[in-house]
């Protein structure tokens, strides 16, 4: 018997759907084959669905410089932020020539060169939250752009999310709180719960004020259910002072 969540399907191999649109995924879970639905609407076998990881990375953070204000301390606000695809297509350039890049854009730094099977991008540069909920809600996603996107992942799969910024601190004694902010969605695309995934809080001291602090932060989240293939997810950050965030840059990886 098949079962279907978003665009995955299993059931057994003698079941394999002959056409599918494109993305689409299909599990034969009794040879733990895994297959990928091409833009003909073919199936084509990848691997099993324990294939290989990999990653991608983008610096196309719509701003380079975010003001995070007393207004947003009162609010316990986590801000996210937010990526667009000019920024994608301006700045993740590859910057070697062996092995040559494909040119292909619209994915990532590494134009899907080191993407994990049946994946082809793991960034949504053109979404716009906006035109598809109210711009009035209170979801926390009001007003951005871009997102992660999660939807070719399989059940199993870990997203590791390396966030890198420069933070600098405007008061001293300033602790920071970087996240993913995070919003399951059902298969109606309905949020049925949003939440930070957070990192480890980072404190700025006496003399910091100022100056410029570079950091490296990873977060990490399951894929376990179609509720996470399907989820919006954006990097965060929350303080209880106001700082100033240069977003730089993230690499997202896939491990299986």
């Amino acid at each position: 018997m098949i079962r279907k969540t978003q665009k995955q399907f299993t059931g057994l191999k003698a079941e394999l759907i002959p056409s599918l649109p494109y993305g689409s995924q299909f599990i034969a879970i009794d040879t733990n084959e895994f297959f990928f639905y091409n833009e003909a609407g073919l199936p084509q076998k990848v691997s099993g669905t324990s294939g290989e990881a990999g990653y991608s990375r983008t610096t196309a953070f719509v701003d380079s410089s975010v003001n995070y204000t007393q207004q947003d301390v009162d609010a316990n606000l986590y801000k996210v932020f937010s990526f667009n695809e000019a920024n994608h297509l301006a700045n993740d350039n590859p910057y070697w020539s062996t092995p040559t890049p494909n040119g292909t854009t619209g994915i990532g730094l590494f134009q899907g060169a080191n993407l994990p099977d049946g994946v082809t991008s793991l960034m949504d540069y053109t979404y716009i939250f906006n035109d598809n909920y109210p711009s009035n809600g209170s979801t926390g996603f009001e007003g951005s752009t871009g997102r992660l996107k999660l939807n070719e992942l399989v059940y199993g799969d870990q997203i590791r999310v390396r966030f890198d910024f420069n933070v600098i601190p405007q008061i001293s004694n300033t602790t920071v709180e970087p996240a993913l902010w995070y919003s399951n969605r059902n298969d109606s695309d309905d949020i049925t719960f949003t939440f930070p995934l957070t990192a480890q809080p980072i404190f700025y001291g006496g003399g910091t004020v100022g100056n410029t602090y570079l950091n490296r932060v990873e977060i990490s989240a399951w894929i376990t259910s179609n509720e996470d293939v399907n989820a919006l997810a954006l990097p965060a950050i929350k303080s209880d002072n106001p700082i100033i965030i240069e977003p730089i840059g993230i690499l997202i990886t896939v491990i299986r």
